[in-house]
């Protein structure tokens, strides 16, 4: 393997467990049922998730963008140690960033707070602060590749430089075109398709297959 330069974190499930990126807002904005609702016709097939995303976002209409950060941390539930593990690499000189399908609003709240370089997803619209209900461009799992494209060409990072850690299927797309990868909590096909496999709620269980 080539010496690391880059680890690109999914952000579902991956660094934040059951409260997901676009449901946080959706409960910020005393949503929670209507999200619940749309997250059952998803699971029994009546919506794909890319429809329901555009569902959720609907729920957002009229909140403060600036509510996720002051809410944050009471919300989400993280696993263990991120930041120490955000750290570790950075001590090897290894960049870190987050790609997500969620809004691009959370994934820079989670930047902020953990130390991340860098942080990608979909783009919900805010105007003068407040979310409008549209998604301006919807990163999906194909998408999470030219994501990670566009920061290796800014930072000059090949691929096979970079490992992708995440759990589910829109990880795999990346998973394959990093060629190094951890699947963490996820499903039996994800794991199939990743070089690595760990459960655990501590995300320092990563660094033994990174440094």
């Amino acid at each position: 393997m080539r010496k690391l330069k880059l680890v690109s974190f999914d952000l579902d499930d991956t660094l934040i467990r059951e409260i997901h990126s676009v449901m946080l807002p959706c409960i910020l904005n005393g949503k929670e049922k209507e999200h619940s609702y749309i997250q059952e016709q998803e699971e029994k097939g009546e919506v794909n998730y890319k429809s329901a995303d555009y569902l959720r976002a609907e729920l957002l209409i009229g909140l403060e963008e600036c509510k996720i950060a002051q809410s944050f941390l009471e919300i989400a539930k993280p696993l263990k140690n991120i930041k120490s593990v955000v750290e570790a690499l950075h001590e090897r000189n290894i960049k870190c960033i987050v790609i997500t399908v969620g809004p691009k609003q959370v994934a820079k709240v989670v930047c902020s707070i953990w130390g991340f370089d860098d942080y990608y997803g979909s783009d919900y619209e805010v105007v003068e602060g407040v979310f409008t209900g549209k998604i301006l461009n919807y990163i999906g799992a194909e998408q999470k590749i030219a994501c990670l494209q566009d920061f290796c060409k800014n930072n000059n990072i090949k691929p096979e430089e970079c490992i992708a850690v995440g759990d589910g299927s829109t990880d795999i797309p990346i998973f394959e075109y990093c060629g190094n990868s951890i699947a963490i909590n996820s499903s039996q096909k994800v794991r199939k398709s990743a070089m690595y496999a760990v459960d655990t709620d501590d995300l320092t269980d990563i660094l033994e297959y990174i440094v």
